[in-house]
């Protein structure tokens, strides 16, 4: 997969991101968390907000969802593609990997890395519906240490909260609960982030948790141990720096103001003017990209010593 050599996230200047929707901000977030000085890189984010979510729809039509998301995302002369929804690379990654011409990121093998090397036994795993029927957590995890139990579920209940703009509200804790309560009777050690929208419900599941054990498991975030592996660097101490989006461009394929309104939100800050993107723009992109000739991407280096 991904080998080893510091120098490549200095090599990398411009990075596309897409979700189903407002999700894969939470791995922006982490990634321009890394970052020294805000315009260090640039980076260009879709939400397809108009037919999220994607964790019940089938495989075939989610891995065209996500050819037409990535020729969009081309256009901008991109080092490199993030695949920041779960769900997509559950059941697209390798499709996408011969489709794109720059390398494809996802966020399930750093997070195996990161419970092999913990010593964690037993990993919970909250996804959604696709991802957990897929077992794509436990295929990773696995392919490193088969003694590894993992417990995946699906939780269909999280992404409209997030979507709504309620990941802090009493809503969120009633739709984590029951997942919770799942996990906790199977003994978890540790709790992972299987859909980039859910570390946006980070403190409603702490809240539940600490109403419900006294010895709360350690919370996983894939998209921190991607942004820690591809980087090798901690994120900044607290956050993102004030104005830290400004050199990233959003654009969603449903309304640019809802999406602009729940993105700040998530973010804790203003993130700017948003681009609707209109699905006749995603499928000519579509189309012309099937047209050009294809060309083999350079792998992307993981740095030798992420910082964990």
């Amino acid at each position: 997969m991904i080998q080893s050599t510091e120098p490549s996230w200095k090599k990398i200047s411009r990075i596309g991101l897409f979700d189903s929707g407002v999700g894969g901000l939470s791995v922006l977030r982490s990634l321009v968390g890394r970052l020294e000085y805000n315009t260090e890189k640039e980076f260009v984010y879709i939400g397809d907000t108009l037919r999220c979510p994607y964790g019940n729809r089938p495989p075939r039509q989610v891995t065209t969802y996500v050819k037409q998301l990535t020729s969009w995302l081309l256009q901008f002369n991109l080092d490199a593609i993030v695949m920041a929804c779960n769900t997509s690379a559950a059941v697209g990654k390798d499709e996408l990997v011969s489709y794109s011409p720059v390398p494809v990121l996802d966020l399930m093998g750093p997070t195996a890395k990161f419970i092999k090397d913990r010593g964690v036994r037993r990993v919970g795993v909250m996804a959604t519906a696709a991802t957990a029927r897929k077992k794509a957590f436990s295929q990773q995890i696995n392919s490193l240490d088969p003694k590894i139990l993992v417990n995946e579920i699906g939780c269909p209940l999280l992404v409209p909260v997030v979507e709504a703009g309620l990941a802090d509200s009493q809503d969120a804790q009633d739709a984590l609960k029951p997942y919770v309560k799942e996990l906790l009777e199977a003994d978890v050690e540790a709790i992972v982030y299987g859909c980039t929208h859910y570390p946006f419900l980070d403190s409603a599941l702490k809240s539940v948790l600490s109403s419900m054990t006294a010895y709360p498991p350690l919370i996983i975030d894939p998209a921190e141990c991607l942004a820690n592996a591809i980087s090798g660097k901690p994120a900044n101490v607290g956050g993102p720096q004030p104005d830290a989006f400004f050199s990233c461009r959003f654009a969603t394929t449903g309304d640019a103001e809802t999406f602009a309104h729940n993105a700040g939100r998530c973010l804790k800050q203003n993130i700017g003017s948003v681009t609707t993107v209109t699905m006749n723009e995603l499928t000519a992109a579509f189309v012309l990209r099937r047209l050009q000739k294809p060309v083999v991407p350079t792998p992307i280096q993981f740095a030798p010593e992420a910082v964990s």
